[in-house]
């Protein structure tokens, strides 16, 4: 399943100058942590290279993946449209895009996501191409889920 244009696009815009070497050991680093189920205090995606890591490799699969479970979701419901969203642990905004593509007409978005690094660039890559007003919101839910509004 191929990503939509523009979030390929702008993904190519943020690792089109990044060396593969060292995208290469983002990538080794992220995916240990994830196969490790690290639980160390530190966000995966806390750093820049960590988040381009995983834009070039775990982003398409993770797209795929929603977008295969929302359509089934469409097969089987198709009177269902949702209106809004909520995405906690947001990343980029995968599950965003994801259900922007099979439901262009969602009008609002709430996404939380604890990393800063991970939220700016999912911030970016929906400022001009996602329609639904978004609202992306800080916050660690387990550990601050009372203080989120």
């Amino acid at each position: 399943m191929e990503l939509p244009v523009l979030l390929r696009q702008g993904v190519d815009r943020l690792l089109e100058q990044v060396p593969l070497p060292m995208l290469k050991q983002a990538a080794k680093t992220l995916s240990d942590r994830y196969r490790a189920e690290l639980r160390d205090g530190r966000l995966h995606m806390a750093e820049d290279m960590a988040v381009k890591a995983y834009l070039a490799t775990r982003l398409p699969a993770t797209y795929a993946a929603v977008r295969a479970s929302l359509h089934a979701v469409s097969e089987a419901r198709p009177d269902y449209a949702p209106r809004t969203l909520l995405d906690v642990g947001a990343g980029p905004g995968t599950v965003l895009w994801a259900t922007i593509n099979l439901w262009p007409d969602l009008e609002q978005a709430v996404l939380i996501e604890a990393g800063a690094a991970v939220r700016r660039v999912g911030e970016a890559l929906a400022a001009d191409a996602i329609t639904a007003r978004t609202a992306w919101r800080t916050g660690d839910v387990t550990i601050d889920l009372v203080d989120l509004e």
